[in-house]
């Protein structure tokens, strides 16, 4: 940081008035930073975000009423520049997913050193992203889903819209990355899945939230598979009953993972059912007919033919016409025969280079 720029402005956020005076104090004991408020909660925090206009935000995580993740959406709904850095003292994968979700930028310890937290803050303020390694220790899981974050985040972090809902995009959709990348599929199979599903939408004539909330839902529906062990994934041999069990819990965790992130909270339940069967044998509740929700069906319905007609570990690609006729035989079991009709336009509709899966 440069002596003739402008100091860091912070607001400090914890429900413990100790901890909060003590973060406040070693911060602003660094000459490149400045304490400007206080907050006791959450709901605090957004007040004071408006009248203060701070850089950077430490948000402590758990808090009564208005908790961190809460707060920092509303604070980066109506300030997407702002950056928030997370602080707790109890961690867990739902929570740091939660909050990177939420738009946090850096995940850090109570109690760190306050040199290493003027540094967290300092290089948030410059569009930098740190996790404290000891804030994950043991969660193997949380470190590789948050790396990727990281990376993605890197790389894009000159393309951030000021639109929030853009911003929420693109990290959402790093995540979707990471799993894809875990499960053997290509950024190219994801384009195809959602931009069919929201074709299928417009084809079916549902509004501007159901063809929103499609495809949210296409982008999501397999999230749930990060809880999979890689020994199951990318299995070539016949799956036992007990990794089954498995497989089909994927659409509960991803509905799990998902639905406490507020602007895809209507999208978790397309997620669970986005493996349900039209006469009642999917999974993971048996639903049938219309029980599924619309949205489910038409995501089910579109991953399924790029599924069918996209080589994968442990199967060959049937040709786009077997794909076609293969859907026409499972229209009225597997799935929607409304669904299928739909999507049988939308792939008429298609220029040859998407037909063929090419570029």
């Amino acid at each position: 940081m440069d002596a003739d720029e402008p100091p860091v402005r912070v607001l400090v956020v914890d429900d413990d008035r100790e901890v909060r005076e003590v973060i406040a104090t070693a911060l602003a004991a660094d000459p490149r930073i400045a304490v400007v408020a206080r907050a006791h909660d959450g709901a605090e925090a957004v007040r004071l975000a408006d009248e203060t206009d701070p850089d950077v935000v430490i948000m402590d995580v758990h808090m009564p009423h208005v908790d961190g993740c809460s707060a920092t959406e509303q604070i980066l709904g109506s300030h997407p520049e702002m950056r928030v850095v997370a602080l707790t003292g109890a961690v867990d994968p739902d929570t740091i997913t939660r909050m990177i979700l939420a738009g946090a930028v850096g995940y850090a310890v109570k109690g760190s050193d306050p040199n290493l937290l003027a540094k967290i803050v300092v290089d948030a303020a410059h569009e930098q992203y740190f996790v404290d390694p000891s804030a994950v220790d043991d969660l193997f899981e949380s470190v590789v889903l948050l790396a990727r974050e990281e990376r993605r985040r890197r790389a894009e972090a000159e393309r951030l819209a000021e639109a929030l809902q853009r911003g929420y995009r693109e990290t959402v959709t790093a995540l979707v990355n990471a799993l894809r990348w875990r499960d053997g599929d290509t950024e190219a199979h994801g384009d195809r899945v959602s931009e069919r599903a929201v074709a299928v939408c417009d084809k079916l004539g549902l509004d501007e939230q159901q063809r929103s909330d499609t495809e949210y839902g296409a982008i999501f529906h397999d999230i749930g598979k990060i809880a999979v062990p890689d020994s199951i994934l990318h299995n070539t041999d016949d799956l036992t009953e007990e990794e089954w069990l498995v497989i089909r819990q994927h659409t509960v965790i991803g509905e799990q993972i998902i639905e406490p992130v507020g602007f895809l909270r209507g999208v978790s339940r397309i997620v669970r059912h986005s493996h349900e069967h039209w006469d009642g044998s999917g999974y993971p509740d048996g639903l049938a007919g219309e029980q599924i929700p619309i949205e489910s069906r038409i995501v089910f319905a579109c991953d399924a033919f790029d599924a069918m007609t996209t080589t994968r570990s442990y199967q060959e690609a049937l040709s786009r016409e077997r794909g076609i006729a293969r859907m026409v035989e499972l229209r009225g079991t597997h799935f929607d025969p409304v669904v299928v009709d739909a999507l049988l336009e939308v792939l008429a509709d298609e220029p040859v280079e998407v037909a063929t899966g090419g570029a």
